[in-house]
């Protein structure tokens, strides 16, 4: 190889790899969802801190869970948003809970991450209505077991569709679950419908300090692909 083919070779690698560092620092301006993706962590250290009107993210929760799949267009997710007193009303009723079915020590570590909770800005309860459930059932009795499996799904994809929201509002969130222990609590204090069965807590609030680097598994081990 001549000096000059040496010196192409060597220019057309590093030329490849900068272009490839460029491609990956400029993803989430060709790919913004992505970007929203990796910014939905789980961060609990949130504060009250929140640049958007309350009716405005109140729309936005709203018209996220309706953009969301659930089996046979059944929309059986159904959502319970909590802000300023009933928010914190709401943690306080779970630390009371709690209270009563634990031993003191292990209280008081519990009550320091509701108290993490409770200085969020506001909370969102998920819930999946049990009686839509059963009218499926009923309506595909072959099936009955998996619409148990298929509701779990859709509560699920709700759940992070709002989470994913949150993130692209550069808010952050976490997802609790202090259920079913307040199940009944809850569907009397807010008087709900007996069939609203609750699935998570979703915090959230501005970001006070961010979540630790997210360490993910090799490609090989996740993923396989046929042409």
């Amino acid at each position: 190889m001549t000096i000059l083919s040496k010196i192409g070779h060597v220019l057309t690698t590093e030329l490849s790899k900068d272009l490839l560092f460029k491609k990956k620092d400029n993803v989430s301006d060709e790919y913004p969802f992505l970007e929203n993706l990796r910014k939905r962590r789980s961060i609990y250290h949130l504060g009250k801190k929140v640049p958007y009107q309350k009716d405005e993210l109140i729309q936005l929760i709203k018209e996220t869970v309706s953009c969301c799949p659930s089996v046979l267009n059944s929309q059986s997710a159904r959502v319970v948003i909590l802000l300023q007193q009933s928010h914190e009303q709401f943690w306080t009723m779970v630390k009371d809970i709690q209270r009563q079915y634990m031993h003191e020590k292990a209280y008081e570590g519990v009550a320091l991450k509701i108290d993490q909770c409770c200085a969020t800005y506001g909370t969102v309860l998920f819930f999946e209505d049990q009686q839509v459930l059963q009218k499926l059932q009923k309506l595909k009795p072959l099936q009955a077991e998996e619409f148990e499996i298929w509701s779990e799904q859709s509560s699920g994809m709700v759940q992070f569709a709002v989470w994913a929201l949150f993130a692209s509002l550069d808010l952050g969130a976490a997802l609790h679950h202090y259920n079913p222990i307040i199940n009944t609590q809850v569907i009397e204090k807010y008087n709900l419908s007996q069939h609203w069965q609750l699935k998570a807590q979703m915090t959230f609030g501005s970001i006070l300090s961010p979540a630790d680097e997210k360490i993910c598994v090799e490609d090989d081990e996740t993923f396989l692909v046929f042409s």
